[in-house]
């Protein structure tokens, strides 16, 4: 896990290295840091020793793992192509899920989790 605090300071956006490997965007990863470092600082400058800390810890894992989830589809999709487009590109409702992606509606793991289901029916089915 990356330290993206300081006593005084914290990283955020790409500074923190926040960038969705599927994607390769930073824009949102960039927002939702910006977001998580703000309420750290207000709780900080409140008197709340542990804040940034905390902002560290909250990046790590709730954005680390959404980050190894996206990690490990970007790998599924760029070493089999092929299938990928079969499997997820080529559905109807592929938009739609990265629309919901981008506005934290769904997580990568719920995708890989039914990405994953379809391959195992489409394989054992």
């Amino acid at each position: 896990p990356q330290r993206l605090h300081t006593h005084r300071a914290v990283l955020a956006g790409e500074a923190a290295c926040v960038v969705d490997p599927f994607t390769a965007e930073g824009i949102r990863p960039s927002i939702w840091s910006g977001l998580k470092a703000s309420q750290a600082i207000d709780q900080a400058l409140r008197g709340d020793l542990q804040a940034l800390a905390r902002y560290t810890e909250v990046m790590n894992t709730e954005w680390g793992e959404e980050m190894r989830w996206a990690r490990r589809l970007a790998r599924l999709v760029y070493q089999a192509p092929g299938l990928a487009y079969r499997v997820g590109v080529k559905r109807p409702s592929s938009t739609a899920t990265m629309v919901n992606i981008f506005s934290g509606q769904v997580r990568y793991a719920e995708v890989a989790h039914r990405a994953i289901h379809r391959l195992s029916t489409g394989l054992l089915g």
